[in-house]
């Protein structure tokens, strides 16, 4: 089972990191991107809601990427305050 809430307060932190940087939002969730990119090449989805996630970003234009990306970031940063 995923701990959604220290997912939650993990990526607030990464995304603390990179603001303490200078990482703006827009690179911030270019990255993301490009790491799941890569990692669902790697990524074997066992159960239904992986292969839907899965799914989903194969078939994602790169618009659509960047929107999930974006929704994530925002999800993370609900963390901070």
């Amino acid at each position: 089972m995923v701990d959604m809430q220290g997912f939650k307060e993990r990526l607030a932190s990464r995304i603390s990191e990179g603001k303490q940087h200078g990482v703006t939002d827009d690179l911030m969730a270019e990255g993301i991107v490009n790491l799941t990119d890569i990692a669902v090449s790697f990524f074997s989805a066992d159960k239904p809601e992986e292969r839907l996630m899965k799914d989903l970003w194969e078939i994602s234009t790169e618009e659509e990427k960047k929107m999930m990306s974006g929704l994530l970031l925002r999800y993370g940063k609900q963390a901070l305050h």
